[in-house]
């Protein structure tokens, strides 16, 4: 059995001391003065008890049980051995409702019993001459009690600390989610205009070959626009990381109105976009930058892995719903979009997370369709 790294405890200590100081100035005091109770079998027997009780109970919260079994046994013997009537229950009382309170209910609950027991039994044998009836039942009463109210204290420690345990772990879940939330941003807004970054300059390098004479001062105003767009989005989401009261970037997040804007990158790359917005209904913060993304992530994927020429992207604002659909014309199987790391998977978290649905796959025609759905009352 491993032993407890401290046997002295500043709670121990001072209920030890007190109970030392009570007992001993309590008894000693009856002593002096003579007030005798009945004449005790063993007066020597007693002090060496109370000596026992009173040391033991310093040891009370590292062994418990071996406390109460030592006070109990000790408080047992003393009251028959001694003349006088003092506070030696004390400290089997202390002992016993640290028992209860440390969870050993059962055995705190069978000591008291078997107390009760006894009590009661040895009272009514000696035909109350110790204690009157009510007396007897009253101490016993009590000695009942104690161990259902260190029970109480045992389960509101043990309800406090699943508290405690429940709130870490909803700490922790909310950094992961926030971890993963910054990370889809990321991969969103930065891999897209990486994305346009790369797809601009691999068509400008082809050309370069042909022809060294190609002009690339309108190939490099796209590359620069585009960083700069993609700075400004990296600043934004840096901002968010910052500490309350440091200067953070406060324009506007990403929304349907910046929809033209992604539609008029994705031209300068060489893709011909059709955007469509339908409905003026006013749409909650939330569901507007996830509308903005997904449309962001599937013109990327688009870029990347489709080789289509041509991408349709309606945007439907309904009372009650937002649906969008992106549909493209390049290879039916679109293989590309379900390797790791496309953000198929963002897409989809940044629907359902809103209470939304979410659906991609290859048209029977040929090419690619994103589809997404959000309820305008996004659930709290």
């Amino acid at each position: 059995m491993k032993r407890p790294a401290t046997l002295f405890r500043p709670g121990d200590l001072v209920a030890g001391a007190v109970n030392a100081v009570v007992v001993l100035t309590w008894s000693f005091v009856q002593w002096e003065l003579r007030i005798t109770d009945t004449q005790g079998l063993n007066e020597g027997l007693a002090w060496a008890m109370m000596g026992v009780s009173i040391v033991a109970l310093f040891f009370r919260t590292p062994y418990p049980l071996a406390v109460t079994l030592v006070t109990w046994a000790a408080t047992l013997v003393y009251y028959p051995a001694s003349s006088t009537d003092g506070p030696m229950l004390s400290a089997f009382v202390v002992a016993l409702y640290t028992l209860a309170a440390l969870g050993r209910l059962v055995a705190a609950s069978v000591i008291a019993a078997s107390t009760f027991v006894i009590v009661v039994v040895s009272e009514v044998l000696a035909d109350f001459a110790h204690m009157t009836a009510s007396e007897t039942f009253m101490l016993s009463g009590w000695i009942i009690a104690v161990p259902a109210i260190g029970a109480v204290v045992a389960h509101h420690r043990r309800y406090r600390a699943e508290t405690l345990v429940a709130l870490e772990e909803t700490q922790r879940r909310s950094v992961a989610e926030e971890r993963i939330r910054i990370a889809r941003d990321l991969h969103d807004a930065v891999g897209h205009h990486l994305s346009l970054i790369n797809v601009q300059t691999t068509a400008a390098l082809r050309k370069l070959r042909k022809d060294p004479s190609y002009a690339t001062g309108e190939v490099l105003e796209v590359v620069a626009e585009t960083s700069r767009m993609s700075l400004r989005e990296l600043r934004a989401m840096v901002g968010v990381l910052r500490e309350a009261g440091e200067a953070a970037p406060t324009g506007p997040g990403p929304s349907i109105a910046q929809l033209p804007a992604l539609a008029e990158a994705a031209r300068a790359s060489g893709l011909e976009v059709d955007l469509r917005v339908d409905g003026g209904k006013e749409v909650p913060v939330a569901v507007d930058a996830a509308a903005y993304r997904v449309v962001q992530e599937s013109l990327t994927n688009v870029l990347r892995h489709a080789r289509a020429t041509r991408v349709q992207v309606n945007v439907v604002i309904g009372t009650s719903t937002l649906a969008l659909a992106v549909v493209d014309d390049g290879v039916g199987d679109a293989k590309g979009a379900n390797k790791a790391g496309n953000g198929l998977a963002g897409m989809r978290e940044r629907a359902e997370g809103l209470g939304g649905t979410f659906d991609a796959g290859p048209r029977e025609d040929g090419g690619f369709a994103v589809e997404a759905a959000w309820p305008l009352e996004v659930p709290k």
